[in-house]
């Protein structure tokens, strides 16, 4: 009998089974695939912070990102190359400099984060998964008397950190967007000695590989998807002219919500709640059993971490979650559009 099973072996299911194992729970992870198969091992592990004018989107990017980068000091698959991000098409960079809120300087055109990085994301979530109970197959739990039975394994309580696939999801009040990232390691001698980031992401040359990764195409979109190797030719754009041969190409979809925020928290039956939205209170709701950690969308490894460490302390000391990142705030929003 485990304490929890944590479903999906990406980042955000990885992250939450270590952060759980290592507060004191006795966990398992199941996965269909193969670690970091889907979003999370395509184009999400770039590590940066985001740009903006101070809102909710920057703010909790930029506080993931700097407890990523002070986690990732432990792992020897993380390179903190530094990251230059250069101005798209139309892009204002003297408005966001006021609020930009983590070390930077102006630098060729764009500012310069030393403290940004990439991951190998296999690599490094298999080092994290040491010492887990990790098994593979297509999970599908089902509720007993007080406990959840994941195939032969049994646990108290799950974790969906399913990404994309939101099959065992199946709740009218969440709705997972899913979008195609896509990532090619190449071999090359392009001399980058950091990462540069505009429409498609370079990374700095580590080992002779140079990694060129970007969000691709929503899925459902009525937009045509552009040909992959259309990276190519913006990467291209941005540093010039390089000779290259591809060493692997990686795909994968990512999970996002429509306030482009992670989810977390404790997955409940509407049944349970107020018919008055606003006598919903999140911090004072009882855990539920069943959890969700998702919509890391491109940052999966900025907000990983950080979410899942948010989580297995909600779980196992009651530390409240933030409202703007608890799943409660979806609920709320479905019940006082006159859902039920």
């Amino acid at each position: 009998m485990y304490d929890y099973c944590i479903i999906g072996a990406g980042s955000a299911g990885v992250h939450t089974a270590y952060f759980l194992q290592r507060f004191g729970a006795k966990v398992a992870v199941v996965e269909k695939g193969a670690v970091a198969a889907g979003g999370s091992g395509a184009a999400g592990a770039f590590v940066s912070p985001r740009l903006g004018r101070g809102g909710p989107i920057q703010r909790w990017s930029n506080e993931a990102f700097q407890f990523c980068v002070k986690f990732y000091e432990k792992t020897p698959f993380f390179y903190q190359t530094g990251l230059l991000r250069l101005p798209k098409e139309g892009e204002d960079f003297d408005s966001f400099e006021p609020f930009i809120d983590v070390k930077y300087e102006r630098k060729d055109g764009g500012f310069y984060f030393p403290q940004a990085g990439i991951v190998k994301a296999k690599e490094h979530l298999e080092s994290l998964l040491e010492g887990i109970d990790t098994f593979y197959f297509e999970a599908k739990p089902i509720r007993k008397d007080g406990y959840w039975e994941v195939g032969r394994l049994r646990a108290k309580e799950i974790v969906l950190a399913t990404g994309s696939d939101d099959e065992l999801l199946r709740v009218p009040y969440l709705s997972i967007g899913k979008t195609s990232g896509v990532r090619f390691d190449v071999r090359s001698d392009l001399a980058l000695s950091y990462n540069i980031h505009k429409k498609v992401s370079v990374s700095a040359n580590i080992d002779g590989i140079v990694a060129i990764g970007a969000t691709h195409h929503r899925l459902g979109s009525k937009n045509p998807a552009s040909n992959p190797l259309s990276l190519f030719e913006e990467a291209k754009r941005m540093v010039g002219e390089f000779r290259y041969e591809i060493e692997q190409m990686y795909c994968g979809v990512r999970s996002s919500v429509n306030d482009h925020l992670p989810v977390i928290g404790s997955l409940y039956d509407l049944k349970s709640m107020p018919r008055d939205w606003r006598k919903i209170d999140g911090s004072s709701l009882p855990k539920s059993g069943r959890y969700i950690i998702g919509g890391l969308g491109g940052r999966g490894f900025v907000f990983g971490p950080f979410a899942a460490m948010l989580l297995a302390r909600y779980l196992l000391y009651d530390e409240p979650l933030p409202e703007e990142l608890n799943v409660v705030r979806f609920i709320k929003r479905y019940i006082k559009r006159g859902g039920r």
